[in-house]
């Protein structure tokens, strides 16, 4: 029944993605010669409805850890707040393993590596599942190392089938799906849960994997490298590819621009994430479903934000121009949270939180499409994830941050303040990139 329900889910992907890219307007590919095809085109939609989906199982790996936990704390002999310690272990693994992501790319395919995470993602659930605490860790850094090379991986595929226009909303889409393993890991596992204890219901994910990876192999993802090519590629050393990527986006300005940004916001959205419910519940008196709910509707908004941003991204205003917005925006909502009180109607906080989601968490997808715009021909993915490195980065370090802020000057106001501080940072730093920028932008010149 579950793996019957995530092929549908695959196919309705698809139709779901041409009947958004038919809602388009369609001038700007009417006339066009340059462009590597249709956006309706299945060399598009295929591989984009692929990556949705196994990004999707990923994704819920990862956010299925703070949800099963609290329930599986007794029986792995650990407190349900250590929680976020495994969430920093998943950041922290992925961190650095996804900087390998481009040589691995270049050595074996983009359709072996997704091959390969959704491996890692079933065996590191079912390590949880065993009920050992030293196997749930174990598990941890599996679900950490199949996250780390996934944005990379897709970056490198969509840099290539998207027609260049069309390509923040191509990564817009992409990006929907750290969200919605989000929302799929908050729906289904904890109702589930309460009627079959958390071992067998964890293992949802790895029945979805294994239906993901049988669909890959099907339909396929991205081209497959020649043989003779991963014969040569097979004496560059991992280690050498991971610092090469740090190295391309550290001497490259704009590179290293969009990476800094992206890790001030990364660590305001993360931590925003981290301390908003427990703000809402214990600070501002709201019922824990009211700040639930409240909750929701930030990643609900960033989803939407996600599809919208990237359809006017690139044709009718700049996608720098747009990081530069959404990073003030959220710096403006996140000081609006950190002046809120008792006496705010509920509806205030609903309002923040259309704020807070669509554009503390709108921005991913147009970034990750803003770095393969501007990396070298063919380094996509070399360039994601040397920029990645520098997001989880911020993912890691946000939440321990703003919590040591908190606990210091013992106020929520204080830490708020301070992710606002970190956005704004980011606003500014983007503002002060050049309009054109990069290598890729000289290269294709010549």
């Amino acid at each position: 029944m579950i793996c019957g329900a995530v092929a549908m889910a695959a196919r309705r992907n698809r139709a779901m993605l041409r009947r958004a890219s038919a809602a388009l307007p369609n001038s700007a590919i009417e006339g066009r010669t340059d462009i590597p095809g249709d956006l309706l085109q299945r060399r598009v939609l295929g591989p984009l409805a692929m990556i949705l989906a196994m990004q999707s199982v990923i994704a819920m790996a990862s956010y299925a850890i703070p949800v099963v936990i609290p329930a599986a704390a007794a029986e792995l002999g650990i407190a349900p707040r250590i929680a976020g310690t495994l969430m920093s272990v998943v950041y922290f693994t992925a961190m650095t393993g996804g900087l390998a992501a481009g040589g691995l790319v270049a050595r074996f395919g983009a359709q072996r590596i997704f091959l390969g995470l959704l491996t890692l993602t079933a065996l590191g659930i079912a390590l949880i599942a065993a009920g050992q605490p030293l196997a749930a860790l174990a598990g941890v850094v599996l679900i950490g190392a199949a996250t780390g090379p996934m944005n990379p991986t897709g970056s490198h595929v969509l840099s290539r089938a998207s027609p260049p226009e069309w390509q923040p909303f191509v990564f817009s889409v992409k990006q929907c799906g750290t969200p919605a393993g989000g929302v799929l890991a908050g729906l289904i596992l904890p109702p589930l849960i309460l009627l079959y204890g958390w071992r067998w219901v964890i293992l949802v994910i790895p029945a979805a994997a294994a239906t993901a990876f049988a669909f890959a192999l099907v339909f396929g993802v991205g081209p497959r490298v020649t043989p003779q090519r991963a014969a040569r590629l097979r004496l560059r050393p991992a280690l050498a590819g991971a610092f090469g990527a740090l190295r391309l986006v550290s001497a490259d300005r704009a590179l290293r621009g969009n990476a800094l940004a992206g890790m001030a916001m990364a660590s305001a959205q993360i931590a925003t994430a981290t301390y908003l419910v427990v703000y809402l519940w214990r600070e501002i008196g709201l019922s824990p479903a009211a700040a639930g709910a409240v909750f929701s509707v930030v990643h609900g908004a960033g989803i939407a934000a996600r599809i919208m941003l990237g359809a006017v991204a690139g044709r009718r205003i700049t996608s720098r121009r747009l990081l530069v917005l959404l990073a003030a925006v959220t710096a403006g909502a996140l000081v609006a949270t950190a002046l809120s009180g008792t006496d705010w109607p509920p509806v205030a906080f609903y309002a923040l939180a259309l704020f807070i989601g669509a554009a503390g968490n709108g921005w991913v997808g147009l970034l990750y499409s803003e770095i393969a715009r501007l990396a070298p021909e063919g380094r996509a993915a070399a360039a994601t994830a040397g920029a990645q490195f520098y997001m989880y980065g911020g993912i890691v370090a946000g939440p321990l941050l703003a919590g040591a802020i908190i606990t210091a000057a013992d106020s929520y106001a204080a830490g708020f303040l301070a992710l606002a501080l970190a956005a704004l940072a980011a606003s500014l730093l983007l503002a002060r990139l050049r309009p054109e920028g990069g290598t890729s932008e000289k290269q294709r010149a010549g």
